[in-house]
């Protein structure tokens, strides 16, 4: 029988992990998803395992065996999963939040160990510490877990009072401090902060307000390993932050040592808009990158291959402690070290097995990961390259070298421009020649001709390199941005459709960077006279990194931000991964150089009719995905108020009965002062300082399926307000923007001014008795005046104030005016009556005078604040008055979003929460 090339399949036989490791996973899905008892699943993989055993030693019924195995890692998981849940401590600081045992409104003394090294950001410090106790209402109380603490630096003094401290990892401390769960948005859609603080590794967030408040206690015991890593890693950070400028500072802290504190905002939205911001998260492609060149410096000097693969899995593993050893980093090292340890053993790692291996291993040390974004981001894209990118190009190329050999005697079969385009990257003319000469057989090869012409010559060969190189970077980004779609839609509501260019480009650029920025490390540690001869170099390499990417984001087209399915979501995703899988399975069972016997003409017709029909409704799907082509969710005929949950700040969007959309206010952080560290710290674990219009308002309104906005409103210029502006503006269609008065000293203000016009966004000013309709709903400005100044300092009595009436209903939006501005109102008459009222100055007792409420007469006063408010807003003589006044009172911080519609006769409430 003649020899032929056979290719890795997945099959059990060759890569059983990855089915054991698939049977697990769905096992930690079971348990956390259904309420299946620790018992009961004990139960069920025992007698799995043992039937299964049983069937082993009988050697008979091999296929029922292996579902019976298969079944038994299914339960294993799932038990695994109960038994992880039922060893978490009660004693835990969630647990205690939890219980009410601790609350973000009061300070807490927390004494523990710095678990890792203090981690250094531009304007503050982040510690991590271990929890051994906490104090709260004069009770002391063991506790465990781990916290992660913000020490700003709002002066001089303030570093100077920390750096004397000379805190370290390992060293035992009491801190009083404010904690707070970090609960997030409370909002449809937004995400889920709980849950991504906890795959960071913490129970709670919190603020120190002063370095003054920090109490060293004792060394502690840390390990010499980690010390000295972590110590390598800050001097490493610091020569870094020294000697270059940004972005090419931030690029190479984030890309080498996974600190993105100091990358900048919009360095990072280059990246990410680009569809290549994985680039600047330390990674697998960083991991291998270290362990290629790892490699190639100890070849040089060590000959003993044992040893030389020792020392670079010592050295994998030591880099992947010294950057935090997240579950990227544990997954590259875990599959090079599998993948090195074959070698040594003369076996063949193949890479979805070693991808399986890595995935069994991180999911029994923490079954939770299961469920973070990262990991599920990491493992697919390593499973797409292994199962998908790996073996088209393998077969690419063989297609492309393929001449008679005693494994290679029959042609391939594919379609011509397949063959043709195989041949142009992979034929090599020269090496055929030469092979042919040394032959005693003599026959010619219908090569395509303008392969055989590049490949004759070292230029030619060298361009068909690069042209291979370019073609898989971008074909395999290519896949990787289908196969990742649903996930992107899901947690970032991002498509970029110039990524696999922009990734052939960045990713080789960053490449050259951090190789660049690693031989500054090693030559600074020797000379650092000579190394920073080199600074100006890579700082301008660095700059064209960080603007690579730009010219292709100039088409608006470029980067797309779409919205989800909502509660379809699962069931559009479930059926996308399946026509994936068996997209998977028929390229990994084609073999393009292997001979059809009897009716294999029929059953290849048959198998391409099923691939042609999968591949047009994955295609179709991706279609749905990325077009969203449905209108936005909103009830005909009413009107729909959704006050925003966005901390101590303020955001409402509001449907009109015919599908119009208008938002009022963003959201925003109030300018940082020491007084309101608690306020400023509300999501520190978020990457990149992730605003508040991108983690509150957005999701909310892609949840809703809205694309456009037909109308921006701005109150008045306090960040508070409008910071979120920004990052909508970018992420929508905006028809218009409507404001009162344009502040003059306000940069934030400037801001949104700057995105505004360079969306094409036109802004106008509407004051008192000015007034529009939009699908049947009256609009009215009753303030500011007209002989109000048009431009000058942000004031809170210049706020917009605005009367939406629908039929018998009617909604007063009094932004942040005070006594003044109400006293005003209620001087020029007019009809202030309102069913519902957005309470002025998120409850401040400047505002909401009873003589105002008196004329306004709510049914329900809407209020929107933080708990715990840096201002300690609402103030109770407010609450008092609107009580007095017959008002239902609700607040953002205790009912999440709130949702008032009316038809025009009636009105409906809606909570995200139950009110508290």
């Amino acid at each position: 029988m003649s020899c032929r090339l056979t290719f890795t399949r997945l099959n059990l036989q060759q890569q059983p992990l990855l089915f054991l490791a698939t049977a697990f996973i769905g096992g930690l899905l079971g348990g956390a998803k259904f309420s299946l008892s620790l018992p009961m699943w004990f139960i069920l993989a025992v007698s799995l395992w043992l039937i299964a055993g049983v069937g082993l030693l009988a050697q008979r019924g091999e296929s029922i065996v292996t579902m019976l195995l298969l079944a038994g890692c299914f339960t294993g998981g799932g038990m695994w999963w109960q038994l992880n849940e039922a060893s978490l401590s009660e004693s835990r600081v969630r647990k205690l939040f939890e219980r009410g045992q601790l609350t973000a409104a009061e300070p807490v003394e927390v004494w523990g160990r710095l678990k890792q090294a203090p981690e250094l950001a531009p304007d503050r410090i982040y510690l991590s510490l271990e929890v051994e106790r906490v104090a709260s209402l004069m009770r002391e109380r063991a506790a465990s877990g781990t916290v992660q603490l913000v020490v700003p630096f709002v002066d001089e003094q303030a570093r100077a009072d920390y750096d004397a401290l000379q805190l370290d990892y390992g060293r035992r401390v009491r801190v009083l401090a404010y904690l707070t769960p970090a609960r997030g948005y409370r909002n449809p859609g937004a995400p889920d902060f709980d849950q991504m603080l906890e795959h960071r590794g913490y129970d709670a967030t919190g603020s120190i307000k002063s370095p003054l408040l920090i109490e060293p206690l004792g060394k502690g015991e840390p390990n010499r390993l980690l010390l000295a890593l972590y110590h390598l890693r800050a001097r490493a950070i610091a020569v870094i932050l020294r000697s270059f400028q940004q972005p090419t500072s931030g690029l190479l802290v984030a890309a080498l040592f996974g600190n993105r504190y100091f990358l900048g905002h919009e360095t990072a939205e280059v990246f990410r808009a680009s569809g290549t911001f994985h680039l600047l998260v330390i990674s697998g492609l960083h991991v291998a990158m270290i362990a290629v060149v790892a490699l190639w410096v100890t070849a040089r000097w060590i000959k003993s291959r044992l040893l030389r693969y020792s020392l670079v899995i010592a050295f994998l593993w030591s880099y992947a402690l010294m950057v935090g050893a997240q579950a990227s980093v544990l997954r590259a090292v875990v599959m090079l070290s599998v993948a090195l340890i074959a070698q040594l053993i003369f076996r063949t790692a193949l890479s979805a097995n070693t991808l399986a291996a890595a995935a069994l291993t991180l999911l029994i040390w923490q079954p939770r990961e299961l469920f973070n974004p990262a990991f599920q981001l990491s493992f697919l894209t390593v499973l797409m390259i292994t199962t998908v990118a790996a073996p088209l190009l393998l077969r690419l190329q063989s297609i492309g070298q393929w001449r008679p050999t005693a494994l290679t005697p029959y042609p391939p079969r594919a379609p011509g421009w397949v063959k043709w385009s195989a041949e142009l990257l992979f034929w090599d003319e020269a090496a055929f020649r030469q092979e042919l000469a040394q032959s005693p057989i003599r026959y010619r090869l219908d090569k395509a001709q303008a392969a055989s012409a590049l490949s004759r010559t070292r230029l030619g060969r060298a361009v068909q390199w690069g042209l291979a190189w370019a073609v898989a970077a971008a074909l395999t980004t290519t896949i990787l941005q289908v196969a990742l779609l649903p996930l992107m839609i899901g947690y970032f509501h991002r498509v970029s459709l110039v990524s696999p260019i922009a990734n052939v480009i960045e990713s080789t650029l960053v490449f050259i960077l951090l190789i660049a920025g690693g031989a500054y490390l090693l030559v600074y540690a020797t000379s650092a006279g000579i190394a920073l001869k080199f600074s100006g170099a890579i700082n301008a390499l660095g700059l064209v990194t960080a603007n690579a990417a730009s010219p292709l984001l100039q088409w608006r087209g470029a980067s797309l931000r779409v919205p989800d399915y909502g509660a379809s979501s699962a069931l559009i995703y479930t059926g996308f991964f399946a026509l994936l899988g068996a997209l998977i399975v028929a390229l990994n069972r084609w073999n393009p150089l292997e001979k059809g016997g009897e009716g294999e003409a029929k059953r290849r017709k048959f198998g391409r009719r099923i691939y042609v029909l999968s591949l047009a409704a994955l295609g179709l799907l991706c279609w749905l995905l990325v077009k969203y082509p449905f209108p936005h969710q909103y009830e005909p005929g009413r009107l729909s108020m959704t006050f925003l949950d966005v901390g101590q700040g303020e955001a409402i969007a509001i449907s009109f009965p015919r599908g119009g959309v208008m938002l009022v206010d963003s959201g925003g952080r109030l300018p940082f002062t020491q007084d309101q560290t608690d306020n400023e710290i509300e999501i520190p674990f978020m990457e990149d300082r992730l605003g508040v219009g991108e983690a509150a308002v957005a999701p909310y309104l892609w949840r809703q399926g809205i694309k456009r906005i037909d109308l921006l409103v701005v109150t008045h210029g306090h960040a508070d307000h409008m910071e979120g502006f920004n990052e909508i503006i970018r992420s929508f269609d905006i028809g218009a923007a409507l404001t009162g008065v344009i502040p003059q000293d306000e940069a934030q203000f400037a801001q949104l001014h700057r995105a505004l016009e360079e969306a094409g966004v036109p802004l106008r000013l509407i004051r008192r008795g000015d007034g529009f309709e939009l699908d049947g709903v009256r609009v009215e400005a009753l303030s500011p005046f007209p002989d109000q100044a048009v431009s000058g300092p942000a004031d809170n009595n210049d706020s917009l104030v605005l009367r939406i009436s629908y039929g018998e209903r009617s909604f007063l939006l009094t932004g942040d005016i005070e006594r003044e501005a109400e006293e005003r109102l209620i001087a020029a008459g007019g009809d202030l009556r309102a069913d519902v009222l957005k309470v002025a100055h998120h409850g401040s007792r400047t505002s909401s005078t009873a003589e105002f409420l008196q004329r306004v007469q709510p049914r329900y006063a809407v209020i929107s604040a933080a708990s715990p408010s840096p201002f300690g807003h609402p103030h109770q003589e407010v609450v008092d008055r609107l009580r007095q006044a017959g008002a239902h009172i609700l607040q953002t911080s205790s009912c999440g979003a709130i949702t008032i519609s009316t038809d025009g006769h009636d009105l409906r409430l809606g909570t995200f929460v139950k009110c508290q």
